[in-house]
């Protein structure tokens, strides 16, 4: 059968789904399900059974709720009972990030899924220290993949290519996202202070270690960036992120 979709205290926050949760890139909403490679791998690994109850889910907001009907070493055959798709919650957050160093970004983009990040967009600015390899992507990817499935959040978000700073501003412009910043330019205002209205998409920008410029101050403001300040400390760049997204995700659930 198909379930229509829950209501609105239930949309961001599928705490009523305890089944162990599993990826199927795949999915339909009609038929039974097979699981292979590491998806399947990962059901031996958990000692589920014959029987026991499963949910997948397709990264961009279907979910099946079924039993385990047959395992071997290299598939499962999941039996579906019910599904349900959800919608992307509003605002779509995007962040607009510079890459911090080492493995740091493995946390961010951790934290930012958790958080509801649905877009990530590697950006370029004047102080970068560190410009992604072409096969980045697809480890993101993968990052980012887990943390849906240990947080339960549907959407994997979309991972993007590194592009510099204008490109990013106008781009988000152009798809009619509001522009938040983290810098503390004399005209910044306490996060919290800011105000969101009806925006359906938000970009939240920050900027690396060494500091924003003063000429892409400029090009924030030239594309009508709004300008935060998240305290006096000097934050690390996951940790801003966090932070951002951390509010955005807090008025969300209002």
């Amino acid at each position: 059968m198909f379930i229509e979709p829950l209501n609105r205290e239930v949309v961001n926050s599928m705490a009523r789904l305890t089944e162990p949760l599993f990826y199927n890139a795949t999915l339909t909403n009609a038929g039974d399900i097979t699981l292979t490679d590491d998806e399947a791998h990962h059901v031996t690994v958990q000692r589920l059974r014959v029987g026991d109850a499963i949910a997948l889910f397709d990264g961009r907001g279907l979910v099946v709720r079924g039993v385990i009907a047959a395992i071997n070493r290299h598939e499962v055959r999941i039996s579906a009972r019910e599904y349900h798709r959800e919608t992307l919650s509003v605002p779509s957050v995007e962040l607009c990030s510079a890459v911090p160093k080492g493995d740091r970004l493995t946390t961010l983009l951790d934290m930012a899924t958790q958080l509801g990040m649905a877009h990530f967009t590697p950006v370029r600015w004047q102080r970068s220290v560190t410009d992604p390899k072409p096969d980045s992507r697809a480890r993101w990817q993968r990052l980012c993949l887990e943390a849906c499935k240990q947080s339960r959040r549907l959407f994997v978000p979309a991972i993007d290519t590194t592009i510099d700073l204008t490109a990013a501003a106008k781009r988000a412009q152009e798809t009619g996202a509001l522009l938040v910043v983290a810098h503390p330019t004399t005209e910044a205002m306490p996060l919290h202070q800011l105000d969101i209205g009806g925006a359906e998409r938000v970009s939240l920008f920050i900027g690396p270690e060494g500091g924003v410029t003063e000429s892409e101050v400029k090009i924030l403001q030239a594309h009508g960036a709004r300008f935060v300040h998240l305290g006096p400390a000097i934050l690390r760049i996951e940790t801003a992120a966090t932070a951002m997204l951390a509010w955005i995700s807090g008025i969300k659930n209002v």
